[in-house]
């Protein structure tokens, strides 16, 4: 058979035409597919990060300060706890309005970054624990390295590095090193920190004070 020198140019037209359709059916579905895959990725990073990310925040509220709203109002609690109206009355001194001012700057403060029982446990055992010193300090937080058990996806193990610096103006690393729990995503169940006891930073603010 033979085609016309007028049929060969349609004849061809119609080739690239089916081939550039298939091969634009094939890109649409390889980076249909892909996207799937970064979304996927993309999401257990994001699960990954929202868990650090409570972590890190925790970390740097409560080693960066001290935080002299919350000084203020655990001042103005103990005052109201010894005075004649509550002294005698520790129930009625739970529901004064000092002492709900007081939980309540807590509250907004960490609650958000923990599970129901791990915010209990953490502001009857370390919420604040360096926030409560009379003498003028300063503390601030840096290093902060954060790295997900492989073995446990919900433990986390970190270091990080606080400097004080006193009234005088000088100044003194402490490293610290602890592991977090994070049985929900973004929620902490518990956190537990050290930093060498004796000759860590809460004997140092305690010798200064």
């Amino acid at each position: 058979m033979c085609f016309s020198k007028t049929s060969e140019p349609v004849f061809m037209k119609k080739a690239v035409g089916i081939l550039y359709l298939i091969f634009a059916i094939l890109l649409i579905v390889g980076c249909s597919a892909n996207g799937t895959a970064e979304g996927t990725g993309a999401e257990a990073e994001e699960t990954v990060d929202e868990s650090e990310q409570a972590i890190r925040a925790v970390i740097e509220k409560e080693f960066n300060g001290p935080d002299e709203k919350y000084k203020e109002l655990l001042d103005t609690a103990m005052k109201a706890q010894i005075s004649d109206k509550y002294m005698d009355d520790y129930e009625a001194y739970l529901e004064s309005p000092e002492y709900q001012a007081l939980m309540s700057y807590v509250e907004e403060t960490y609650a958000s970054y923990f599970t129901e029982n791990g915010y209990d446990t953490f502001i009857n055992t370390s919420a604040f624990m360096y926030a409560g010193f009379d003498s003028d300090y300063e503390l601030n937080t840096s290093a902060i390295d954060i790295a997900q058990s492989e073995n446990e996806k919900t433990l986390y193990n970190f270091t990080f590095q606080v400097e004080y610096k006193d009234e005088n103006g000088e100044s003194n690393q402490f490293d610290f090193e602890g592991s977090a729990i994070a049985p929900e995503e973004g929620k902490i169940g518990k956190i537990e920190y050290l930093d060498g006891y004796e000759d860590g930073l809460l004997e140092e603010l305690r010798s200064n004070e």
